[in-house]
């Protein structure tokens, strides 16, 4: 793997997006996943080669990152050991002589009432301790995530936390821009950059999904005990309390970022959820 980027925990709704967008830039790029199926897809979207390694395995992830100039780390979402899996890539990078690190994190991750957020807090301090030259990103909410959520079947939609609550949400496609730009250029060493895209709130979201698909949407306010849990935390019951409490923070201060540093490295003013849905929906 001599002089490539490698993109740790790649398989994902964040990962797939930036090996995609390396690739299109000609990069030579390896995808580690801890999965059969993982693999599939990676191998699937081109990766230069795909390897097996958990992040739970320091001496796994070493092997992986060997002759790589670059890595990108995005731990499994929700999981509760991430800042424990972070350290071991730190660990790893480090031994394995990686020139560049970047930590795919979360806006605000010093908040005291998300678990969530304070392991990438944990994790982020422990990016900068080291003596990698690190990058560590922030991103916002995903406007692809949302629109699964939002996009189900009958005309009325469940909706976990205030209607009206200000939310930023970016494009998966431009974080992988972004990510691919940090990655490949100089001088972002020791930059922690907050990633937020346009503000909106859910009612909005809704009413963007129902003016793409021509259809009455009604969002109906469910508590967050009660919401539709995304996949990582369906069969998990802390990862689904993590999510049920970022429900009920967003409930109450809702999720809001500004989007300057993301227009800056974009060169461009980033999409609103509008313009992902109108692409996402109507390439179908």
């Amino acid at each position: 793997m001599t002089g490539e980027i490698v993109v740790a925990g790649a398989s994902g709704s964040s990962g797939r997006p930036l090996l995609a967008e390396l690739l299109r830039q000609g990069v030579a790029v390896s995808a580690i996943t801890h999965s059969a199926d993982g693999a599939e897809r990676l191998s699937a979207l081109g990766a230069s080669s795909v390897r097996h390694a958990d992040f739970g395995d320091e001496s796994a992830l070493r092997g992986a990152f060997e002759g790589a100039r670059a890595v990108y780390v995005i731990p499994p979402v929700l999981h509760p050991l991430e800042d424990e899996f972070v350290i071991n890539a730190v660990r790893a990078a480090t031994g394995a002589g990686v020139e560049r690190f970047v930590y795919h994190s979360v806006l605000h991750p010093y908040t005291p009432a998300l678990r969530n957020h304070l392991r990438k807090a944990r994790a982020e301090a422990a990016v900068r301790d080291s003596s990698l030259r690190w990058t560590i990103l922030q991103p916002s909410m995903y406007a692809q995530v949302v629109l699964a959520m939002l996009n189900g079947g009958g005309p009325e939609v469940s909706v976990p936390f205030d209607l009206e609550a200000p939310v930023s949400v970016l494009d998966l496609a431009e974080l992988a821009e972004v990510g691919a730009k940090v990655l490949t250029e100089d001088g972002h060493e020791y930059a922690s950059y907050e990633l937020a895209g346009p503000l909106t709130t859910m009612k909005q979201m809704v009413a963007a999904i129902a003016a793409q698909r021509g259809v009455a949407l009604r969002p109906v306010l469910v508590p967050p005990t009660s919401a539709p849990l995304p996949p990582a935390a369906l069969e998990k019951p802390m990862a689904a309390a993590d999510m049920i409490s970022t429900f009920a923070h967003y409930d109450a201060h809702g999720f809001r970022g500004n989007p300057a540093v993301f227009q800056y490295l974009l060169g461009r003013a980033p999409n609103g959820f509008a313009q992902v849905v109108d692409r996402e929906l109507g390439n179908r």
